[in-house]
């Protein structure tokens, strides 16, 4: 694998969900990017902290996926409770995997509140259409060997792979504290996100992990049944 690609709804998904697969990506080498929508306009806890709530959102993601090794970090620059499946989206996703042209795309999964929800739908179909032979000016068309589904609220159900994450979480632990404009609305995170990593990792029989779910929403081809199932 030579490139990657990460969707995810809002600023720090990619963060909470697959930190530690990211920074080991990176550090082996791995291109990878990462996009999002959702621009933080509601990180705020205070009337007072309204106005600067992207700006200091958007500057905390940007350190935090730095800190990772994340190659390309971009923001589309959504509200968060505007991010939905529409038309510009579903473009935006499509044209982020042309100009990426990932072997393997990570996104949320379906069962999650609205915008992670829609994030999912555009996610799998932007990796189907992007093969297409068509929307020639958002690039020529890429398809990506494999889509995997991440958690970011609640557990992924029935995760087909279980990464061993132990030399790469205090990256993620250490990304994650790079949100310091979401420490009063989301403050216990730190500890869920080590709580879940360990719960996974006893799975696997090591300290960390991060659980995935292959999708085959695209099928595989197979040529020869024999060798191929």
């Amino acid at each position: 694998m030579k490139r990657a690609l990460v969707i995810g709804a809002h600023l720090d998904d990619a963060v909470i969900a697959v930190g530690g697969l990211i920074a080991q990506w990176a550090r082996a080498g791995v291109e990878v990017s990462v996009v999002c929508f959702g621009n933080g306009d509601e990180a705020f806890t205070d009337m007072a902290g309204q106005a600067g709530a992207v700006a200091r959102f958007k500057a905390d993601a940007d350190k935090a996926h730095e800190v990772l090794g994340v190659k390309n970090f971009t923001c589309y620059d959504w509200p968060d409770f505007g991010v939905q499946k529409n038309r510009k989206s579903y473009r935006q996703c499509i044209q982020a995997i042309r100009d990426h042209r990932p072997d393997v795309i990570l996104g949320h999964y379906w069962n999650e509140y609205f915008q992670h929800r829609d994030a999912t739908r555009l996610s799998l179909d932007a990796w189907w259409q992007s093969a297409w032979a068509c929307s020639a000016d958002l690039g020529k068309p890429w398809k990506a060997e494999r889509f995997y589904h991440f958690e970011v609220v609640h557990d992924l159900p029935e995760p087909t792979h279980l990464v061993d994450v132990s030399d790469s979480f205090d990256a993620k632990l250490a990304a994650w504290r790079c949100f310091e404009s979401a420490e009063e609305h989301l403050g216990s995170m730190a500890e869920q996100l080590e709580a879940r990593a360990r719960f996974h990792g006893s799975k696997i029989g090591v300290k960390y992990a991060e659980a995935l779910r292959r999708s085959y929403f695209v099928p595989e081809k197979v040529e020869n049944s024999v060798e191929g199932l």
